[in-house]
């Protein structure tokens, strides 16, 4: 074997760092009556292989089509918001003072070796046990309040024996899917 076939053979294939677009059940907006809202509609939706809950949240006794439609638009764009505030959990964790990396030292402060062993692989020497973690973090439920000052709340949580735990990395957007902030909630 040649050094061209050594090197070919040992070549390193690039990491797939590629995004999967997940696919969102729709939610049945006819229960919603515009002139007679109730001040909670949940929803529990497929999203991907997983479920998610869906809560739309008003302050107010009626609203109009148009903000109907604005929510309906986001809702429609909850797997890109997705992809884009694993983006925005990623630049805090980035951060010297980060409610991300608050958020994963607890999980690495509060579990046994044997339990944090059942959700990241902790003989992975590539990446950090927080990344691992970070990695395994799930959307499981998109929060809509139309008359907050920020829109929508993506609660992200990571599994612990099949369920997700009750600390919740919580991702606030505006509207248009800009961040508002970061916060943990138990």
């Amino acid at each position: 074997m040649g050094i061209f076939d050594f090197l070919k053979k040992n070549k390193r294939e690039p990491e797939n760092n590629e995004v999967e677009i997940r696919i969102l059940e729709k939610p049945d907006f006819k229960e919603i009556d515009i002139e007679k809202l109730k001040e909670y509609y949940n929803w529990k939706l497929n999203y991907g292989e997983r479920k998610m809950t869906l809560d739309i949240n008003f302050e107010t006794e009626s609203t109009n089509q148009s903000e109907l439609n604005q929510i309906i638009e986001f809702v429609n764009k909850i797997p890109d918001f997705d992809i884009q505030n694993q983006n925005y959990i990623m630049l805090d964790f980035e951060k010297d003072a980060s409610e991300v990396t608050n958020y994963l030292n607890f999980y690495l402060d509060e579990l046994y070796e044997s339990e944090l062993a059942q959700i990241i692989n902790l003989k992975n020497r590539k990446k950090s046990k927080k990344i691992l973690l970070m990695e395994k973090l799930n959307l499981i439920r998109v929060r809509i309040y139309p008359q907050y000052s920020y829109f929508g709340t993506f609660d992200y949580s990571i599994d612990i024996d099949g369920e997700p735990c009750n600390q919740l990395l919580v991702v606030n957007i505006n509207k248009d899917g800009t961040l508002d902030h970061i916060t943990w909630e138990s």
